[in-house]
């Protein structure tokens, strides 16, 4: 199994079976009545807000996309039988935008924010194999992390925010 095996299988799990040619993108995902429209496998020079809005009710006016980063990867071999474990640190950053015309669009969209991680995180422990892209993940000693930026208020009723869900998974590769 390759890493980019691994890449798409996790953006698959989280983002669903249907590949987007056109924008590079799974969607519409298992996670989209929780605002998750879209998860890249690979980091676009930038996201859109097409990106984060797109299989969404019109109505809902915020939404997220997602990707799949691996800051870090461990190969560990045990000499006696040769078996070898590659664990990957997965970084899932989530960029959530809100584009609500209300007198509070901040904490409407922290709140939205939070729902979401929740329902991602909730996702992953229903199947720690990602859908067999891996193992397990999220159960080693790293637990699932959760960094959450401040939201940042642009001209109106624009609010970001940026955050990233991190753990661990392991795979055990068969060309030891």
């Amino acid at each position: 199994m390759t890493r980019n095996d691994i890449r798409e299988g996790i953006a698959r799990y989280f983002g669903g079976v249907t590949w987007d040619a056109a924008a590079e993108i799974y969607r519409p995902t298992p996670l989209q009545a929780y605002g998750l429209a879209g998860v890249k496998p690979y980091w676009p020079l930038r996201y859109t807000d097409q990106d984060r809005l797109t299989t969404l009710a019109a109505d809902r006016g915020m939404g997220a996309v997602m990707g799949v980063h691996f800051p870090e990867t461990i190969e560990r071999r045990i000499a006696f039988g040769g078996i070898k474990r590659v664990t990957f640190t997965v970084d899932l950053p989530l960029f959530h935008l809100s584009l609500l015309a209300t007198a509070t669009p901040s904490s409407l969209s922290q709140a939205d924010a939070d729902e979401l991680v929740e329902a991602i995180v909730t996702h992953l422990r229903a199947d720690a194999t990602l859908g067999g892209a891996v193992v397990q993940a999220g159960e080693s000693e790293a637990g699932i992390k959760v960094s959450a930026g401040p939201p940042v208020n642009e001209p109106a009723v624009r609010v970001q925010q940026d955050l990233v869900i991190s753990f661990e998974a392991d795979v055990y590769p068969f060309d030891a």
